[in-house]
């Protein structure tokens, strides 16, 4: 959230924000098991694996695909997760232009979903200029893309107040 990065100052934020710098990569909270990893994204950026009780739990708020597409780590990192939030921006034509920035298409969200052998995938970080028909768009997209490997993933977008419950879901 560096001002090179994040365009909006801190104190323009309607909350009180407190910064814990990440000191490990491994840690718990509570009977959560917590993994970071560095995602490939302009300055310092991570995401988590969590190993709760009920569950596998991977998030990437903001990740691109290594260029070509093999990214061992990554894949490893998520492998087997039974949901994995991840940043999936664009779509293809959009990603084209925006190469570079930090930020994930569909199509590459989906490939290595598939081939990490995940659960769920949870589309995020929705571009500010896609509007409702637009994520819908993105999500029979990636449906078709899973369907077309003949694979098991289900796909979803993020969205306010969705609540996932590892082992069944609520939403709410």
């Amino acid at each position: 959230m560096e001002s090179s990065y994040f365009p909006v100052p801190f104190a323009e934020l309607p909350s009180n924000i407190e910064i814990e710098e990440l000191r490990e990569f491994n840690f718990a909270i509570g009977p959560t098991l917590v993994r970071a990893h560095r995602a490939n994204h302009p300055g310092t950026c991570a995401g988590y694996r969590l190993f709760s009780p009920d569950g596998l739990v991977c998030f990437f708020p903001d990740a691109e695909p290594r260029l070509g597409g093999d990214d061992r780590e990554m894949l490893d990192f998520i492998r087997d997760a039974d949901v994995l939030i991840l940043d999936s921006q664009y779509d293809r034509a959009e990603y084209k232009k925006h190469t570079g920035w930090g930020h994930g298409c569909v199509d590459d969200s989906v490939a290595l979903a598939l081939q990490a052998g995940v659960k769920k995938l949870v589309l995020f970080h929705h571009d500010p200029d896609h509007d409702d028909k637009k994520i819908d768009a993105l999500v029979r997209h990636a449906r078709q893309l899973v369907a077309k490997q003949k694979g098991k993933l289900k796909v979803e977008a993020a969205r306010e107040g969705r609540v996932i419950r590892l082992g069944g879901e609520t939403a709410r």
